[in-house]
This record gives structure tokens, sequence and C-alpha cells, in this order.
């Protein structure tokens, strides 16, 4: 099967949101109520996964998808993410769990909907964003389920403020000194997402900004009753 541009609106592309998504939430629900050395064994597998591919990813979209150094290193939102849910895994930190949380699970779920790539299934750039993105979630809902971990509304108002002013004015000066698009601030991404109804760039931040911190306090929301 040869891929061809990617396309929102492919069943194909249906199917494997279906499927990535499903396979992110339904193992970690499945084992939940397995034992301590299956969970732990699993929670270690699983970190192990995360590590190899984001060790490995920037080289795959260097010689796979024509990135430059500056282009391909982990500090997109989501690949942030990743690393701060694997670091939760292992040392337990709260704070590398709320990051992932709000960040991740959002972020990462809508990679996985609408994917940057230019080629469509089964192409290897499609197939490394989903299963890449699809990680994140997994990582998530194994501190969920087998690790009773939750958010907390203070811990939406104590990261905004983080991002806000910490995190997201580094990032803005990092892509004006080295010519990146690092969290999408100077540039919106490439094909079908929630951005094309955002005004152009650089104004599309105007929506942008409000927009992530609103889906944000949705990953919240199954929470909300019982804070």
């Amino acid at each position: 099967m040869t891929a061809e541009a990617f396309n929102l609106l492919d069943p194909i592309h249906f199917l494997n949101v279906v499927f990535f998504i499903g396979v992110a939430v339904g193992i970690p629900f499945a084992l939940k109520d397995s034992s301590r050395q299956t969970k732990n064994i699993f929670r270690y597998v699983l970190v192990a996964a995360i590590l190899y591919h984001e060790i490995s990813n920037p080289f795959f979209k260097i010689t796979e998808r024509d990135f430059d150094w500056w282009d391909a290193m982990p500090l997109h939102m989501c690949a942030f993410s990743t690393w701060c849910i694997a670091a939760y895994l292992v040392t337990k930190v709260r704070a590398f769990f709320v990051f992932a949380y709000f960040w991740g699970l959002t972020g990462g779920s809508m990679s996985i909907l609408t994917p940057d790539t230019v080629l469509g299934f089964p192409s290897p750039e499609y197939l490394d964003t989903m299963y890449g993105h699809a990680l994140i979630l997994v990582g998530v809902f194994t501190a969920i389920f087998h690790m009773h971990e939750r958010p907390y509304l203070k811990d939406y108002r104590n990261l905004m403020l983080v991002t806000t002013f910490v995190f997201l004015p580094m990032i803005y000066i990092f892509n004006l000194n080295f010519a990146t698009n690092y969290w999408f601030l100077l540039e919106k991404p490439h094909g079908d997402n929630i951005m094309n109804f955002f005004p152009e760039a650089p104004y599309h931040l105007i929506a942008l900004i409000p927009a992530a911190y609103a889906f944000a306090f949705l990953a919240y929301l199954p929470y909300f009753k019982r804070n």
C-alpha cells in the first residue's frame, strides 16, 4: 500500500485513531487489577519503550523527514511531556505527572487526531507520530490506573502560571534565536488541524494560548466534582 498525502477525513485515519487511543487506554486499564510485580514489569517496559523512541526520534526526523538538528530537538510540548511521564513512572515525583497529564494528554490526543505529517498511513512519519503520541497516553493512564494518581484544580492553576510566565517565554525566545517553531508559536502547523480556524501567524497566538488552556481544563473536568 502506497502512502498518499495525509487526509484528515480518510476512513483509515479514523480507524487508526480508534486503535491507538483504544490501545493506549485499554492496556493500562486491562492490567489495573494485576499483581504488583506485573504492574512493575509493565511500567519499566513502557519506560524503556518511551526512552528508546525519544532518543531515536530526532535521528528519524533528520533522516526520514529532512529536519535539521535545531528542529529535531525534544522541545515540543508533547516531547517534553513524554520525558516527564517517563520520569514520573520511575521517580513518582508528582510534578512530572502534572505536566504530562495536562499538556501530554491533551497534546498527545490532539496529535493523534490531527497528526502534523505530510503523508498518511502507512508512511513511516505517520506511524511514528501516532505511536509516539500514543506512548504519552499509555504512560498517563498507567499512572492513573496503576499508581492511583490524579490531577487537582490547584495543579491546573499552578501549571498554567508556570507555563505562561516561564516555559512559554523561554520557548518563544529560543524560536526567535534559532529559527525554530517549537510549540507552534511562530507559525501554524502543517496540515488539517484546529489552527486552520485561527488567524494567520503571528496573530494565531491570540487564539492558540486560550484554546490550549481551555483544552487542558477540559482534561480536568472528569475530576471536577470529586475535588
